[in-house]
């Protein structure tokens, strides 16, 4: 007999993400409470409506800092705060960005102490030295003042090195396709039209690996 985890875990693979999480109902378990996070960052991704996307991120970081409470033995509840953090830096001011910067370096690399082989939490990890270094130097400074010389070292480099760490453990669509976005960034198109290939060709049982894969298309169509 599957458990109400597996099937609200088969329910999110088909994209059925409101049915997944209203599954899980109230259930307060560090399990239930990490996907009901992860799950609403989803949601928020195929959103077009921008309105209520803010609401809901800030929802599904109490809830993946509520899981960490619950049990922070489980990687999956630091990378949840983690990624919903990451999610947030989108909708605030540069004040606020800066604050969850910080905090989302320090969540997802809790969750690779736990688990060194997560490729999800190499992924969020390549994604933050990615942003970071794509705020640019003059910005960057402003960070490492406002932070007295502590916020942490960013490049596109580590960015890589992370994302290839995240598809050695799972090779996946997203981490390919970030990959080909920053090989395109530093002037690598070779590099960068390999990847968006490979991402083609990772399996798509997952609704991020669709919209990644979704992406790849579209990109390789500009070429």
């Amino acid at each position: 007999m599957t458990s109400i985890y597996e099937q609200a875990d088969e329910l999110h693979a088909k994209g059925e993400l409101q049915a997944a999480i209203d599954l899980l109902g109230s259930d307060e378990s560090a399990f239930a409470l990490y996907r009901k996070a992860r799950w609403s960052c989803d949601m928020v991704d195929l959103m077009e409506d921008a309105k209520n996307k803010e609401e809901i991120l800030r929802v599904a970081e109490k809830t993946a800092l509520l899981s960490v409470e619950k049990d922070p033995t489980i990687h999956e509840t630091h990378k949840a705060v983690a990624i919903t953090k990451g999610k947030l830096q989108n909708f605030v001011g540069m004040a606020e960005k800066v604050r969850l910067a910080k905090e989302v370096k320090e969540y997802i690399e809790k969750s690779l102490e736990i688990r060194p082989t997560d490729s999800a939490s190499w992924h969020v990890l390549g994604m933050w030295h990615a942003g970071v270094t794509k705020l640019g130097w003059v910005t960057r400074q402003a960070l490492q003042a406002l932070y007295l010389g502590n916020f942490p070292h960013a490049s596109y480099d580590k960015a890589i090195e992370c994302l290839q760490n995240a598809h050695q453990h799972w090779p996946n669509a997203s981490s390919c396709l970030e990959l080909a976005k920053i090989y395109k960034t530093i002037g690598k198109g070779a590099e960068a039209k390999e990847w968006l290939k490979k991402s083609l060709e990772m399996p798509s049982d997952l609704p991020h690996y669709r919209l990644s894969q979704e992406e790849a298309r579209k990109l390789l169509e500009q070429w």
